[in-house]
């Protein structure tokens, strides 16, 4: 894992996220919040942004897209924006294409490298309980893992997984690991 001054999400991440996904959705108050911040979402993105400032630009924008909802809520509705603004992407459509060929079992057993692909520092593991139930470890994850859960409902339910369900099953915010269950019928 890099070290966390060296820690960056790659801005393609972000043009999925800011550029597509919540396009239109970013009142100009926010945006300029945004650039001000080191977050310029209407000029062309950079190669990569540090973590810091990405886990600051995305809690901001939860905050403010969503004031009336807790930070967990927030940061999942963003969340659920991800997947959406990946489909406009080169990349982001490239990697859902293949997981809609490859079903949500396989798709588990790639999400490291599709989320490794979003930045260079997540470590993923995958413990596979059956073909249709998995745990998974991500080291770091940020605050709030609402938003990698909504992501990866959105990923699985593109797969053809049903019934799914994503859960949290534990969150140190010390050791800034997360551990999902995943299940589909």
């Amino acid at each position: 894992m890099a070290a966390k001054e060296d820690q960056l999400v790659f801005g393609t991440t972000l043009e999925g996220l800011y550029q597509r996904g919540l396009k239109g959705k970013l009142p100009p108050t926010l945006v300029a919040q945004l650039a001000a911040m080191g977050l310029d979402v209407t000029k062309p993105l950079l190669p990569a942004y540090p973590r810091a400032l990405v886990h600051a630009a995305i809690t901001h924008t939860a905050k403010s897209l969503f004031p009336t909802l807790s930070m967990s809520d927030a940061m999942y509705r963003v969340g659920q924006h991800v997947t959406s603004g990946l489909k406009a992407t080169t990349i982001g459509s490239a990697t859902l294409a293949v997981v809609r060929l490859i079903g949500p079992r396989r798709t588990m057993h790639r999400l490291a490298r599709t989320f490794r692909s979003t930045n260079n520092y997540m470590n993923v593991t995958l413990r596979e309980l059956t073909p249709s139930a998995f745990e998974l470890d991500l080291e770091p994850s940020n605050e709030f893992p609402s938003y990698m859960q909504a992501v990866m409902e959105d990923m699985l339910t593109i797969a053809g997984a049903t019934e799914l369900r994503v859960a949290v099953a534990t969150h140190d915010k010390v050791t800034e690991r997360c551990t999902y269950r995943i299940s589909w019928t």
